[in-house]
């Protein structure tokens, strides 16, 4: 290690691991990485925060460093205080706790690395608290003490390992949060529950990476959306969409917390660890209201046998939740399967790049598609998401060349038809293409298409509803983007923004300011949202009201037209697109 590389400072270190981490690990793998993958990324939050800097984090160690022991003192606090708040909602015999040491002192600064005896003091410490707890050094007491909301204990001069010199340690005191946190949460999630569906309900949590390197979520991301992609093609099973269910990767909830608030009677799990070209998936499936366990699997393949994997996995779903199949349907799907690691390679990581949002992801997306089908051209998987990468390149506005880009989506969506497209995004994507061609009748056709073949598709009932407004069949539009928000609790602004609009199309102008309302609080600047407010307002001659949205309107899009507005929307009643100009008007816009 070269001598000039090297810097000394002075800093606060903070190191926290988790008790009984091992047991945690042999009990429950699965539900041990999760769990302290959500934690991870509170904890690291929270050092952002407080202005530190997180150094390292193995395992179920991290370290950071700060610049004061007062901001390494406050951030200690607030990481157990919001631990202690998730831990309320696990089963205590899985819940993780971390013991927090801090020392603040000289270290060495190597690049990103940091080293010395203040780094070790510091790990050392935590060995004293308590689950859930903080000690400190002297040389930090002396510089929080009387600055902070707790009490210090002085535990006495301790010899540390490998450290030469006794140090006096005290244990930090904290306000008690063990028991209210547990009432308060019960209170959210009874606030949250919603009903079982009057047929078999299923939430698939993301997959969890059980590898050392977080480099491999997309491919447990990846595996995840293909299981899912599986599952909302059978006509007898209520899936949660993925658009929800990642919302929760970050988090821990548990399976009953998980039943009320997506109101399921059954949630997945599962892991995944690659290694080469093997693989080791775990999956299992758990009752929500019991938390009982009804089946669990492990799987040890070569990575060209994921998609029987897959279908394993699916068939098992099938048969524990007793799900009625139509006739002549089997669990098995006969599909040309992506066997080629490589293509499965690119395959996964195009999965990850969609899930971006900048013109950069989409291209990613569009190249990592290209890949796969080049490697697997006989399997319709590639064509389907290279079509749909193209399309949302347009829906997005990042398309550099709008027509080349919808012949280009045409195109991957035909050959994924003509190879009988497992993933049913083909007509997904001509559905939206015919939409913005004005060509109804079309898209009409492709929608239906799409929810016969992903009946558990949320998108697929929203852009059905999108379509039938444009229709002027507002009344049928209501229903379906209900079950679309139903199938995605955590769902995007255009389902409401959907809803809203059947609501104005159906002359039920209260309910559609209340849907415009719901999109606001989610996205205050939604143009589409505050349109329909405007207009619902001077629908009901509320022209204070409306006045008011209309000037908002103005903040979010200065250049704003009537008319360039209604030229983008593709009505197939001119009299709708009177209408519409006409409350418009108003309402004060031009």
């Amino acid at each position: 290690m070269p001598e000039g590389s090297l810097k000394h400072k002075l800093a606060a270190i903070l190191s926290a691991d988790v008790v009984g981490y091992s047991r945690l690990m042999s009990e429950d793998e699965v539900a041990t990485i999760r769990t302290l993958s959500a934690y991870r990324n509170k904890m690291t939050t929270q050092v952002q925060e407080n202005e530190g800097r997180v150094v390292d984090f193995v395992g179920d160690n991290m370290l950071a460093e700060f610049s004061s022991a007062l901001d390494a003192m406050d951030c200690a606090l607030k990481i157990q205080n919001t631990l202690g708040l998730s831990n309320a909602r696990i089963a205590e015999n899985r819940q993780m706790h971390f013991r927090i040491g801090i020392h603040s002192g000289e270290i060495v600064v190597d690049k990103d690395v940091i080293y010395g005896d203040g780094v070790n003091i510091a790990s050392r410490l935590e060995g004293f608290a308590d689950p859930g707890g903080i000690c400190i050094s002297e040389f930090v007491f002396t510089q929080v003490r009387n600055k902070m909301p707790v009490e210090f204990v002085d535990i006495g001069i301790k010899k540390l390992k490998n450290i030469f010199t006794p140090l006096r340690v005290y244990k930090v005191v904290r306000p008690e949060i063990g028991a209210k946190p547990q009432v308060i949460a019960e209170t959210i999630d009874r606030e949250k529950s919603l009903p079982l569906p009057n047929k078999p309900s299923l939430a698939v949590l993301p997959f969890a990476n059980l590898s050392a390197d977080s480099k491999q979520d997309y491919f447990s991301d990846g595996l995840t959306m293909d299981i899912m992609t599986a599952l909302v093609r059978i006509p007898g099973l209520f899936l949660i969409s993925e658009i929800s269910m990642f919302s929760f990767k970050s988090q821990a909830p548990s399976v009953r917390e998980l039943g009320r608030q997506l109101g399921v009677s059954h949630v997945l799990d599962g892991g995944v660890r690659k290694a080469g070209n093997r693989i080791r998936i775990t999956a299992r499936l758990l009752e929500t209201v019991t938390g009982r366990q009804i089946w669990a699997e492990r799987y040890d393949r070569r990575i060209d046998d994921m998609f029987a994997v897959q279908d394993e996995i699916t068939e098992k779903i099938v048969e524990a939740m007793d799900i009625k199949l139509v006739t002549g349907e089997v669990a098995r799907t006969i599909r040309k399967v992506i066997r080629d690691p490589d293509a499965l390679e690119y395959y996964y990581r195009g999965w990850e790049a969609l899930f971006g949002s900048t013109k950069e992801d989409i291209n990613e997306a569009q190249q990592m598609f290209e890949e796969t089908m080049r490697l697997e051209p006989e399997s319709s998987f590639g064509y389907a998401m290279a079509a749909w990468s193209h399309w949302w390149s347009v829906d997005q506005g990042f398309s550099e060349d709008i027509a080349l880009s919808l012949e280009r989506a045409i195109e991957l969506a035909l050959k994924a038809e003509n190879l009988e497209d497992f993933t049913g995004l083909s007509h997904l994507v001509m559905a939206q293409i015919h939409l913005f061609k004005r060509e109804h009748d079309k898209a009409l056709e492709a929608v239906q298409n799409a929810v016969l073949a992903r009946p558990s598709c949320d998108l697929s009932y929203a852009a059905k509803a999108n379509i039938l407004n444009y229709l002027g069949r507002s009344k049928e539009a209501i229903d379906l983007a209900k079950f679309a928000i139903r199938l995605s609790p955590v769902y995007p602004p255009f389902f409401q923004k959907t809803l809203a609009t059947a609501f104005y199309g159906s002359g039920r102008y209260e309910e559609a300011i209340e849907s415009a309302k719901e999109v606001l609080k989610r996205d205050k600047d939604n143009l589409d949202a505050l349109l329909i407010l405007a207009g619902a307002n001077a629908a009901l001659d509320r022209q204070e009201e409306a006045a008011k949205v209309a000037k908002e309107i103005k903040r979010v899009r200065p250049d704003f037209s009537v008319k360039n507005y209604v030229e983008t929307q593709p009505y197939r009643d001119m009299k709708i697109l009177k209408q519409v100009t006409s409350m418009l008007q108003r309402a004060g816009l031009h």
